[in-house]
């Protein structure tokens, strides 16, 4: 007998247990749907994650005081630009304010810098309508997409040409020790409106309102001292070095964020936290992999007579062994493949709604590569037949004499 109706005799036995059979392929369906709908949801919460900071240059490195003794001014600027591997120094000043059109408020984070330099800050950076404005310019504001126009409101916050008042509350210990709160505000021309940018969270250019470091520095009352200073170096590759020597200038005085290193970070983080969910999943196949084993040794026992005539007819062990091999084989192939259909839409289906992050809603992508559903087939099948394999084994070894004395 060739091999080829061995595994039709093999499919035949599996039809006629046609209950538990459907039970078994059940078993090994939900793990491989696990581990393919685990995959696609983490690869593609990956790509989303390292797509939004994708945005930020990645050869740049911000520099903020260390300590409350640190303060950065013009002075620091021209530092940092001598060293080594450093192409340019962009000073910045931030801080919290509510922005004021017409009868709307929004809380949102307003920067100034060199806007003449902001790619190379956000390399994606693009207007949607109207430019940029001048670093002397102290009435012109650009907004972000999301401040522009709010998530959920039917109408734009703000426009080109539009007047907004950024106000915030200054606090400060007079003399006598009591504490003074003034009320700080400010008119501005909304002279243009960003391209939504995608920027994460420390440096979410799409909820800000920009501003020149004049305009910024009069504002929020620095005293022409800095937040912080964004290092641009020559390429990515000199960050760590220039962080070293950054460090080393201000004596560890000052703390150095690279958008490059959250990355990499975020990377290993994602890596890890995908394996220990396909992890979980692989468990299921394992408990899978039981039911087969279960069936099988079950159908043996069920079928002592069958083998004993087959080998009576002239089977030999191993057409026996092959014969229970197949259907371990058919039970991986079924249920491995409809396992990997039910993940794939499974992945989907649960990603349909978008995800919060904070205010920020946002659609993930599942993200199926193909060599990671072969992955996933191939596991499954390998699993399938290790697990009928003692099973097959029993049943070749079976004395024909004896199994067909059997009742």
């Amino acid at each position: 007998m060739n091999p080829l109706e061995i595994f039709r005799y093999a499919f035949e036995a599996l039809r006629e247990r046609r209950t538990r059979s459907i039970l078994t392929i059940l078993m090994v369906l939900i793990g491989a749907a696990l581990m393919t709908a685990l995959n696609g949801m983490n690869a593609g919460m990956e790509n989303f994650v390292l797509s939004s900071f994708s945005s930020l240059s990645p050869n740049s490195l911000i520099v903020v005081p260390g300590t409350s003794s640190v303060t950065l001014d013009a002075h620091d600027v021209t530092l940092l630009k001598k060293v080594s591997g450093v192409d340019d120094a962009v000073p910045f000043i931030q801080g919290a304010a509510v922005l004021r059109s017409g009868v709307k408020t929004l809380r949102v984070m307003v920067a100034g810098f060199d806007q003449s330099k902001i790619n190379l800050l956000y390399p994606t950076a693009e207007l949607e309508e109207g430019a940029f404005i001048s670093p002397y310019d102290s009435t012109g504001m650009v907004l972000g997409s999301k401040v522009a126009m709010p998530p959920g409101e039917a109408r734009p916050f703000a426009w080109v040409g539009k007047v907004v008042t950024a106000e915030y509350e200054q606090t400060s210990i007079g003399p006598t020790g009591q504490i003074k709160r003034e009320a700080v505000k400010r008119s501005f021309v909304v002279k243009g409106v960003l391209k939504y940018t995608g920027a994460p969270g420390f440096a979410n250019v799409d909820r800000s309102a920009l501003i020149s470091l004049q305009a910024a520095n009069s504002l929020f009352k620095r005293g022409s001292h800095y937040d912080g200073i964004t290092v641009i170096t020559a390429s990515s590759d000199l960050n760590s070095e220039v962080e070293k020597e950054i460090l080393k200038l201000y004596s560890g005085n000052v703390m150095v964020i690279s958008p490059k290193a959250i990355v990499q970070v975020i990377e290993k983080t994602m890596a890890g936290f995908s394996t220990f969910t396909v992890s979980i999943a692989m468990v299921s196949l394992m408990v899978a992999a039981v039911g087969i084993i279960t069936t099988l040794f079950t159908s043996v026992m069920e079928r002592t007579r069958e083998i004993g005539l087959l080998k009576a007819l002239g089977f030999k062990n191993w057409h026996v062994l092959i014969m229970f091999l197949s259907e371990a084989l058919i039970v991986g192939i079924i249920g491995g493949g409809l396992g990997l259909a039910a993940g794939y839409f499974g992945a989907h289906l649960l990603l349909m709604k978008p995800i919060q992050f904070g205010p920020r809603a946002a659609f993930i992508q599942p993200l199926f590569e193909v060599e990671s559903l072969v992955f996933v087939w191939l596991f499954t099948l390998a699993i399938s037949l290790l697990a009928g394999f003692y099973p097959a084994w029993r049943a070749s070894k079976l004395n024909p004499v004896e199994a067909l004395r059997k009742e």
